[in-house]
């Protein structure tokens, strides 16, 4: 999920927001804005510094608590945060990670505290590159443990590129990760340049049965890293 805070701050911001744009999530942001004057120049401001989200403070008080009651169906201004419902749009490790801000605990109904504390932690791990691999739905748990040990062989400051896989680039976010994570798991015997296409499918979901995949294995990078990167990529998107 993406929250589009910041996107609409910025068109507000440049004067160029029209009434086609976000129709229900700007009405929802203007509800909830209403007691500080609407969404004006200012509050736009306001919102994108929200979106930097703040430890300890919330830019607008209690703007959390209406926005999420006002679009989401996982939380509620009294219940608070519903567990079923979180796992479902984020994934049962984020919210293990977050439980402690997402259960009411000693509260006896939710408060704008506790839901800025809540969906603060989530935002926070929503591209948290181990939660990525975690919330992988395809992937057997011996693959993304061998995943996450490949992460933690690259330079920590690739990590936040491990998003990027998601929108299939050219070149590979993270030089070798995928070939690393691969040879580990023997889907590809670099002697003979076969791959493993059941193991694969078992270990990993892709490529779907019955895809096409014969030409996957033609593509050629200029190295053995961008070359299974390459190749695997094909393998994924084939249908």
């Amino acid at each position: 999920m993406r929250f589009m805070l910041l996107l609409l701050a910025c068109f507000w911001t440049a004067g160029v927001a029209n009434s086609s744009m976000l129709n229900g999530e700007r009405r929802s942001i203007e509800k909830c804005l209403l007691n500080y004057g609407g969404l004006n120049a200012v509050n736009a401001e306001r919102l994108d510094r929200y979106t930097q989200w703040s430890d300890s403070y919330e830019e607008v008080p209690c703007f959390t608590q209406c926005y999420l009651s006002e679009m989401f169906d996982f939380y509620h201004d009294q219940a608070g945060f519903d567990e079923q419902r979180i796992k479902k749009h984020f994934g049962d490790a984020v919210y293990e990670a977050c439980s402690e801000r997402l259960k009411l605990g000693d509260l006896k109904q939710s408060s704008c505290e506790h839901a800025y504390a809540g969906f603060h932690c989530i935002v926070s791990l929503e591209n948290d590159p181990f939660i990525l691999i975690e919330n992988m739905q395809n992937a057997t748990r011996a693959a993304k443990s061998v995943m996450k040990e490949c992460l933690q062989q690259t330079d920590q400051v690739e990590w936040n590129r491990l998003g990027d896989y998601a929108r299939f680039p050219v070149t590979e976010p993270i030089p070798c990760f995928t070939r690393c994570f691969i040879s580990q798991m023997q889907l590809f015997d670099e002697r003979t340049r076969r791959w493993r296409v059941p193991a694969m499918r078992q270990a990993l979901g892709v490529p779907l049965v019955g895809a096409h995949v014969a030409d996957c294995a033609k593509r050629r990078g200029r190295n053995p890293c961008s070359t299974i990167y390459s190749q695997f990529t094909c393998f994924v998107m084939a249908t």
